[in-house]
């Protein structure tokens, strides 16, 4: 699978002038998405100082909120040694974990989320979408269709960033996931942000620094156009 990414981050960042963004956000909530092996952690820890030493304010989360959760701590994030190995739910215990799932997100996003993402920025490694992209890493055995609806309804963040890599590369720094598996994943992606004009494909194979860049250049695009 060959990706032109420069065609992909110069089309989306022309597509950013139409995307309609919550008129009372002053700084962006910012999603990280990407395979394992893609460098999410390592972009968001790089992410996070260099927007720390022009004093700005972070918050971080995984996946989903918890419930009183501490957001100001980067080490929120947590790894899985075997992410596919468990079976999944079944469809009524899968509808159910969608239900917490949504009130975790209403609850913290009315309770705390809402202000971290006007007062800093709150950057998030993957998050409610991602069970679309791989819903056996999340156990989900329940209608796509209905996770969909709920992945909809939740808090959206301003921006996404897809990290993208050849699964030769990926398998390279992380093997915890079948090569199968990632070109699965990788399809679902890319046409998960073919759908939405403020998901932003990222080449990883490229340094983190190269990555950062980036990511920074599309954060101040949208602060400029916000």
């Amino acid at each position: 699978m060959h990706i032109d990414y420069s065609k992909v981050f110069s089309n989306s960042l022309t597509d950013i002038r139409f995307t309609s963004f919550p008129s009372d956000s002053f700084m962006p909530f910012i999603a990280i998405l990407g395979c394992d092996g893609s460098g999410k952690s390592s972009v968001i820890d790089e992410l996070t100082q260099q927007l720390s030493r022009q004093g700005q304010m972070v918050s971080h989360g995984h996946w989903r909120p918890r419930v009183f959760g501490d957001y100001r701590n980067p080490k929120i994030r947590t790894i899985a040694d075997n992410p596919h190995s468990s079976q999944p739910r079944g469809p009524i215990t899968s509808s159910i974990k969608l239900l917490w799932i949504s009130f975790n997100w209403w609850f913290e996003w009315l309770r705390v989320l809402r202000r971290s993402s006007r007062n800093g920025y709150l950057i998030y490694d993957r998050f409610h979408s991602d069970l679309l992209v791989d819903p056996i890493r999340y156990r989900y055995g329940g209608s796509q269709g209905l996770a969909n609806i709920f992945s909809q309804l939740m808090p959206q963040p301003d921006l996404v960033i897809y990290l993208d890599a050849p699964s030769e590369i990926l398998l390279s720094r992380k093997s915890e996931v079948s090569k199968e598996a990632l070109n699965e994943a990788r399809e679902n992606y890319l046409k998960l942000c073919s759908q939405h004009n403020n998901y932003f494909v990222l080449d990883a194979s490229n340094s983190i620094y190269k990555v950062v860049s980036k990511v920074l250049d599309i954060i101040n695009s949208f602060d400029g156009n916000n």
